[in-house]
């Protein structure tokens, strides 16, 4: 009965994060560079099941043990791990001059108050400064390691925008640098928001390097909502069968308790 208990409640939990990962999927389909996850379930640690002797033939046998280990018996699963789908998006022509994309593997990098970052998300635009950023703001990195920006002094309004095969910049005749594609290995990769990932501490920083780009182009993201909305459908029958599972091992155990046993 306990068990059923504990078994009915993980599943209710993992399903619980696991429609969270599938929300968050939905809500960024639409999101430029953003990669779906998927979360991974693992069996709770085993439960150490075993048989009490009664006392009377403990102390008759001379202090032998009271309790015979039978074996171990699973209580259930949890979600152990979130994993990335790196498969990328399909690439769309963009109304934007400065917008990107990365033809084949690799990461723009981007400025952020915690440090570098990456993401596959090219929709860039000019800042009040003349600064190439991010729709969040942030500023987009070069081969050189520094921001992509317009020279002090130089005025660029009404100037025509474009990002050449090479991953050049330009606003008008100005040249404001070459768009850096980053290699960081997939594996180390945390997500920091939509699209946005982050090294994992101790990884070796990637060097930046040109790459293969589509300027006028945006990939977008690779979630397959027809698919998502199939398994939001599945975690809400598997919650309501788990949910079922915890009614129905409360009431065993409440019979078990008031009636198993009453003398009449």
């Amino acid at each position: 009965m306990i068990r059923g208990l504990y078994s009915g409640a993980a599943g209710m939990l993992s399903a619980g994060l696991r429609e969270g990962v599938v929300a968050d999927n939905l809500a960024n389909s639409e999101t430029p560079g953003f990669k779906a996850k998927t979360a991974a379930l693992a069996a709770f640690a085993p439960l150490l099941v075993g048989a009490a002797q009664p006392l009377a033939l403990t102390l008759a046998g001379g202090g032998g043990s009271a309790w015979t280990p039978l074996g171990a018996v699973d209580s259930g699963a949890i979600v152990d791990v979130t994993a990335i789908n790196w498969a990328p998006g399909q690439v769309v022509a963009s109304d934007s001059p400065l917008a990107a994309a990365i033809a084949g593997p690799g990461f723009f990098g981007v400025s952020t108050p915690q440090g570098t970052q990456f993401t596959r998300a090219g929709d860039f635009r000019l800042d009040a400064t003349g600064t190439v950023v991010t729709t969040a703001g942030h500023q987009v990195l070069g081969v050189d390691g520094r921001p992509l920006q317009v020279p002090p002094g130089l005025t660029v309004a009404g100037a025509a925008q474009s990002i050449d095969a090479a991953g050049v910049v330009r606003v008008g005749a100005t040249t404001l640098g070459q768009l850096a594609v980053f290699q960081p290995p997939l594996n180390a990769l945390t997500p920091t928001g939509a699209a946005l990932y982050a090294l994992a501490p101790g990884a070796a920083a990637p060097t930046a390097t040109a790459g293969s780009v589509q300027g006028g182009f945006l990939e977008r993201s690779n979630v397959d909502v027809v698919g998502q909305m199939a398994a939001l459908l599945q975690i809400e029958q598997a919650f309501a069968s788990d949910q079922q599972a915890v009614k129905t091992a409360d009431q065993t155990a409440n019979v078990a308790i008031t009636q198993i046993g009453t003398v009449m």
